[in-house]
């Protein structure tokens, strides 16, 4: 059976206990993408891997590879998320993060953008100078971008214009679309409508009205530096709902599965 090691720098997304004393990890790695790793002893208090072998820990791992098993010779922390532990409601949000990260990343895939969207996604929940929803949705929305789902923002995906006194985005289309294409289909969505789904000719459909600014944020959303991703500013309340549920519905839809830690996430932030 073919044996091999490799080091490498990895954030671990997801550590599942296995066994008595061990840990199952989920790593994910600038070149190797996702790899799943034994960490033996790790569950133990003496043991050296205890630390870097958690979740939300970016390290370097020395990584033993014999056929379809992998374990963790050594490791050590570069930078550990802690604060993401020591709330409940943070934590299952953080939680949320890596289950997409684990869900667009792949085997042997380099992990491109999302390693280091996912590193200052954590980064900036750890500062709290940041509204929540937002940094969810920003990840979000960047996160389906960069993994092939990037929105037509910047026109009309039915008509191709650039101007309209209103768009909403359709999220199955995966774009934005014009008040006056609304107003002329099936939907005939009203711009009082919150969102809309409804069946036309047998297909689903989620139109979901978006103001100037909301469009606004996500056009920089998709397209600025990351170190500067959150450098957008969304002023009413109200917007910053609708932006909120616009990327999550978008990238739910799209990876086309739920996550049970959005779910708890959810239940814990309306109390």
């Amino acid at each position: 059976m073919a044996t091999h090691d490799i080091s490498t720098d990895a954030l671990v997304i997801r550590a599942v206990p296995q066994g008595d004393h061990d840990r199952l990890l989920t790593l994910l790695c600038p070149e190797e993408g996702r790899i799943t790793v034994i960490a033996k002893g790790a569950r133990s208090l003496r043991n050296k891997l205890m630390s870097p072998c958690r979740a939300f820990v970016w390290g370097n791992f020395e990584l033993h590879f014999k056929g379809d098993m992998a374990w963790v010779r050594d490791a050590s922390v570069i930078k550990s998320f802690t604060a993401l532990e020591k709330d409940i409601e943070l934590m299952y949000l953080a939680q949320y993060i890596s289950d997409v990260c684990c869900e667009l990343s792949g085997q042997g895939e380099p992990a491109g953008e999302l390693l280091p969207l996912a590193l200052n996604t954590y980064h900036a929940l750890c500062t709290e100078k940041y509204d929540r929803a937002l940094v969810k949705a920003a990840f979000e929305l960047r996160a389906a971008a960069i993994s092939g789902y990037l929105p037509e923002l910047s026109e009309c995906v039915r008509c191709e214009r650039r101007e309209a006194p209103a768009f909403y985005l359709d999220v199955m289309s995966g774009g934005i679309v014009c008040s006056d294409c609304i107003a002329s289909s099936p939907e005939n969505v009203q711009a009082s409508d919150a969102e809309l789904l409804v069946d036309v000719l047998g297909t689903r459909s989620i139109i979901i009205p978006i103001t100037a600014g909301v469009l606004a944020a996500m056009r920089y959303v998709v397209n600025a530096p990351l170190k500067r991703l959150l450098s957008f500013d969304i002023s009413s309340q109200t917007d910053k709902n609708t932006f909120s549920r616009a990327a999550e519905t978008y990238i739910l839809n799209h990876i086309e599965r739920g996550f049970s830690s959005l779910s708890l996430y959810h239940e814990l932030s309306k109390n």
